[in-house]
């Protein structure tokens, strides 16, 4: 239970005492959440690239995402309260051996397992292109011991400017990648030279969610790589513009005075003069 402060005074204090301080911005493009690597076989393709195999022998070389069918992948993943910008997601399509040929990349944000009653979409929407760049990664998926193909190169797909803000816990990354080609697209699959990593990625197929597995018959659930970027909250930017101004006090002042939960500075569950000194400290320090 939050409890009402009473000394708004010293506030003000603090307000005058450090009003003339320079403006900061808040950090960006931090990695807040990631799996990987996405090889554990690096220069072991004999161009001296990457190599991504599908393992163990007679597995298939990644899990489908292909847009045109619905389908979809979701993977977890849990970060403090921060604003999400962007998210890389990993793809490939066979015999895109003339540069990329992924051209759709839908992204979406779920508080919960897809598929479980209670879970819903908060952010973003999978149906919406929001591809911003295809970058090859230096890494090729091909079948188990082989080392020389090159018609599945592995491209970074990124989506930027999302502006997801988002309050600590965990969350589900959704995505579906769409081609100018036949074959896929795929994402390839976190393992070694000989088994899958254990996981506990899903895939969406003709309307429900499964896991996502390296084959049909007696598969391995797996993992899919990503990473999640942007910045984690900073207690002083209250007004959650990226910079540390005047404003950012006045917005604090009023939160304390309401004894709002946002103004729960030091996160002990109470509204205390112990949280405008954490603030004035969060302040001086600056978002950086």
């Amino acid at each position: 239970m939050l409890k009402t402060p009473t000394n708004h005074g010293r506030l003000a204090v603090v307000v005058t005492s450090v009003f003339g301080f320079l403006t900061t911005s808040a950090a960006a493009d931090e990695l807040l959440a990631s799996n990987g690597p996405l090889s554990s076989t690096p220069a072991a393709h004999e161009t001296g690239a990457d190599l991504v195999w599908a393992v163990p022998q007679g597995a298939a070389a990644g899990v489908s995402a292909y847009a045109t069918l619905d389908y979809r992948l979701a993977e977890r993943f849990e970060v403090s309260a921060s604003s999400i910008d962007s998210v890389v997601v990993y793809g490939y399509q066979q015999g895109a051996i003339a540069g990329p040929t992924i051209d759709f990349l839908g992204v979406e944000l779920w508080d919960g397992q897809p598929g479980q009653p209670g879970s819903t979409r908060v952010s973003g929407d999978v149906s919406t292109n929001g591809l911003d760049s295809a970058e090859f990664t230096n890494t090729y998926v091909a079948l188990h011991g082989v080392s020389f193909t090159t018609d599945r190169p592995v491209y970074a797909l990124t989506a930027a400017n999302l502006g997801w803000s988002v309050g600590a816990g965990e969350y589900w990354l959704v995505w579906s990648m769409g081609g100018s080609i036949d074959g896929g697209p795929y994402s390839p699959y976190l393992g070694d030279d000989a088994d899958p990593t254990d996981g506990n990625a899903l895939q969406l197929v003709l309307g429900s969610w499964r896991p996502a597995n390296n084959r049909t018959e007696d598969g391995v659930q797996v993992s899919l790589p990503f990473e999640v970027y942007g910045a984690t909250a900073c207690a002083a930017d209250c007004d959650g513009d990226g910079s540390l101004t005047i404003f950012d006090f006045l917005c604090f002042q009023n939160a304390y005075s309401a004894g709002e939960s946002s103004a729960d500075c030091d996160g002990d569950g109470s509204v205390t003069s112990d949280d405008f000194t954490c603030f004035q400290a969060s302040f001086m320090a600056g978002c950086g």
